[in-house]
């Protein structure tokens, strides 16, 4: 085995883990949440008042990989490109990847 194959299976088992988990929890929960006849964006601001620290923990987590992924993949700069995703969104380094490729053809 080759170090990617064993990174693949080490993700792979945190994933399934990690979603175990998260179904382990709903399913232990003793709340039950009626969500019939809600909208979309009521279900958003039940989720945002509700949860915001978490909204904004994952929302910083999400960048953070995102910009790890691109530093990676495309020597980026770690530091600019989390600033950018956290500032601007996750999506808009994107766009400025396919700026700079445009530029170098």
């Amino acid at each position: 085995m080759n170090i990617e194959q064993k990174d693949k299976i080490l993700s792979s088992m945190v994933m399934m883990l990690s979603f175990g988990l998260v179904f382990f929890i709903f399913s232990a929960s003793d709340n039950i949440l009626s969500l019939e006849g809600k909208t979309i964006k009521e279900l958003i601001e039940f989720i945002v008042n509700r949860y915001l620290d978490l909204v904004l923990i994952i929302y910083v987590f999400i960048c953070f990989q995102v910009a790890g992924y691109v530093e990676l993949k495309f020597k980026q700069d770690f530091i600019t490109s989390s600033l950018l995703c956290i500032l601007l969104t996750p999506f808009s380094l994107l766009f400025i990847i396919q700026n700079e490729d445009d530029e170098n053809n």
